[in-house]
């Protein structure tokens, strides 16, 4: 029994230590990133003040940079550093969020809100009850099922509830026209289920809880 005490603990304890370098990684690579972000400020800066001189046509540029930016896509020469973090703006507030009874969906749905992605915040990370997936710091980690790694998916109940994220906490699939074609009937999406939501490969990107709003970079007008 000593000696599995013993197995059990160095496993914790290169766990930590892999967790550990990794978020020093990453982290670095986050700094590098705001650099990168930083450069672009001045650039667009430098593009608008050449277009507000009449030095560039905006109309040319703007198209210039859309062919560049498909060609950079296309030959996969785009960076991203594949990581994040989950910074919480504000509190929505409470008659915005739509309880759920999910007892009584469970059936139709199999929980399958909890196959969506998610980033984790720093708390969350450091407070060691959501497990991250090391395969893509710092989201929520998933099975290879596609389930978030906390759901026991026999009892189809969360083992970290009273400590689950907080995405989680305010999520409801009330208004997700992603689950429900029809949330009232409690009719699936099975098209958009069925392809987005399937077995855990590794993937460049993922589905996340929250729609996330497409970020364009352009000119001002």
């Amino acid at each position: 029994m000593d000696a599995l005490n013993q197995d059990v603990e160095i496993v914790q304890e290169l766990e930590r230590q892999l967790e550990r370098s990794g978020y020093f990684t990453h982290s670095s690579l986050s700094n590098q990133a705001e650099r990168i972000n930083e450069i672009e400020s001045f650039l667009y800066g430098l593009i608008d003040t050449l277009i507000d001189d009449g030095k560039v046509q905006k109309e040319k540029l703007e198209e210039v940079v859309q062919k560049v930016r498909t060609e950079t896509v296309e030959r996969k020469e785009h960076f991203h550093a594949g990581i994040a973090i989950r910074v919480d703006g504000e509190e929505a507030k409470k008659d915005t969020f739509v309880p759920v009874n999910c007892d009584e969906r469970m059936h139709i749905c199999k929980g399958v809100c909890c196959k969506l992605n998610f980033a984790l915040s720093v708390d969350e990370i450091e407070g060691g009850k959501s497990k991250w997936d090391l395969g893509q710091p710092y989201y929520i980690r998933q099975k290879s099922t596609g389930y978030c790694t906390h759901l026991d998916e026999n009892k189809q109940c969360c083992t970290i509830y009273n400590d689950r994220p907080k995405v989680c906490r305010k999520y409801s699939c009330a208004k997700d026209t992603r689950i429900w074609t029809n949330f009232e009937k409690m009719e699936l999406n099975t098209e958009w289920i069925e392809n987005n939501l399937q077995e855990r490969k590794i993937q460049l990107q993922g589905v996340y809880m929250i729609p996330e709003e497409k970020i364009e970079y352009k000119v001002k007008s």
